[in-house]
């Protein structure tokens, strides 16, 4: 279910990996030194204040940030 303000289609982490073919590392390279990259494509649904994080990844913006087809995207996980 679409949440007001939170753009979609919404991937996980290991969904993220999965389609691009990448490691653990690769994805945590981008969350810890690439700011352009976490400013456009991560969202974190954790409600506010909430000590833990919850990383989506929104499929048009890594799409759009990295060049890819939108052909290559797969099909939107919820959520």
């Amino acid at each position: 279910m679409d949440q007001p303000g939170i753009p979609t289609p919404l991937m996980t982490k290991a969904d993220l990996k999965d389609w691009l073919q990448v490691s653990d590392f690769w994805i945590r390279d981008r969350m810890d030194n690439d700011p352009e990259f976490v400013r456009r494509c991560v969202i974190d649904l954790a409600p506010e204040g909430s000590s833990r994080r919850t990383i989506r990844f929104n499929v048009r913006a890594v799409e759009e940030y990295l060049g890819i087809s939108a052909a290559s995207a797969p099909a939107p996980i919820a959520a």
